[in-house]
């Protein structure tokens, strides 16, 4: 079974849109890191795979961040996020597919009424690494949110539905 079959984890991973369950920060990006920050976003499900692996291997920041619908995100949501992201430069990935979305599959991290999918949100792609497995005994993995916005795929982010505290 897998490691966000678990409650605690699957809200992790949905609510910070690149669910890292193990792992350390990877290094700066390869200077040739270009290809995705300006090829076209994907519009196929098997280009979505080879663009997000491609940003991964070449360490290519600037495509993940054309990818990801910023919409509704403040800025230390955003670097937390590019964080995350960065967190699976470099790693050995065993598997990368697209996968549907579960009916409940944001009902956890939205039923506090905090948060809430900035696009609709249809599938999750799940990239695994090919590293020991962690304390469960479940494959690495990152885990991002997808839907599709004119005509292309984009990485879904769960954003604030209300103002800080405080404001």
């Amino acid at each position: 079974m897998s490691g966000l079959s678990k409650p605690g984890l699957r809200l992790a991973a949905l609510a910070l849109a690149a669910g890292l369950l193990a792992g350390p920060a990877a290094a700066q990006p390869a200077p040739e890191a270009t290809a995705g920050s300006t090829a076209p976003l994907p519009a196929q499900a098997d280009a979505l795979v080879a663009y997000v692996t491609k940003a991964m291997t070449d360490h290519d920041i600037a495509a993940f961040e054309r990818l990801v619908n910023w919409s509704g995100t403040r800025a230390q949501r955003k670097r937390l996020t590019l964080y995350q992201i960065r967190s699976g430069f470099g790693r050995p990935i065993k598997a990368a597919s697209l996968e549907p979305m579960p009916e409940d599959g944001l009902a956890e991290a939205t039923s506090r009424g905090t948060l809430k999918a900035n696009m609709p949100v249809t599938e999750r792609l799940r990239v695994v690494f090919d590293e020991p497995p962690v304390e469960d005994g479940a494959a690495p993995t990152n885990v991002f949110l997808v839907g599709r916005e004119g005509g292309t795929y984009r990485i879904a982010l769960l954003v604030p539905t209300g103002p800080p505290r405080g404001k």
